[in-house]
């Protein structure tokens, strides 16, 4: 390969990472991107059009992401929906929450009180930062009514299985009256 050809390649790579990490942080929350694993939850971008969400295109598989990112989109994505269902149990929240059985009683406190049971989350999108590790962007309604939660979400790796990430929970309890975060919050 010529160093002209060489010096095309790279400006060409360089612009697809400046587009990625450009799409990436489309969140307009005023904050930089982060380079790690997100803490807080939140939404960001502007509510759907329409009143279904908007679905994301899945990434392509790197070195940074899951082996099957489909596969893992849709179950993190079906990790959300059964956190926000009125009808899940604290036993079904809890399983798809990083150590989720160990900080059962946060997540119960957070369902049972009169301002968090009535949260509810759309996934907008889900970004791979590793294979282990995805930032997801949602929108957070109570009542219908869209909260600023001031960040993005998150979803782990645990046990060969996705669940929420544990920093996503504990930052959705400062929107219920009365629900304490556990310890093991950071």
């Amino acid at each position: 390969m010529t160093s002209a050809t060489a010096r095309v390649a790279s400006a060409v790579v360089a612009a697809a990472a400046l587009a990625l990490t450009g799409a990436c942080d489309s969140g307009g929350d005023g904050g930089s991107p982060e380079t790690t694993r997100p803490s807080a939850s939140g939404s960001s971008g502007s509510p759907p059009a329409s009143g279904s969400p908007s679905l994301s295109v899945s990434p392509t598989p790197t070195g940074t992401a899951p082996e099957d990112p489909e596969e893992a989109e849709q179950e993190i994505r079906e990790a959300w929906r059964v956190f926000f269902d009125p009808e899940s149990s604290l036993e079904e929240r809890s399983e798809v929450v990083e150590s989720g059985e160990q900080n059962s009683l946060m997540i119960d406190n957070l369902f049972r009180d009169p301002l968090g049971s009535r949260l509810r989350a759309t996934v907008a999108s889900v970004s791979f930062i590793t294979s282990g590790d995805a930032t997801i962007t949602y929108t957070l309604t109570r009542d219908g009514r869209r909260l600023d939660t001031g960040g993005p979400g998150a979803a782990v790796l645990q046990d060969d299985t996705w669940k929420i990430a544990l920093d996503t929970v504990c930052a959705l309890t400062r929107h219920a009256e009365d629900a304490p975060e556990a310890p093991s919050c950071g």
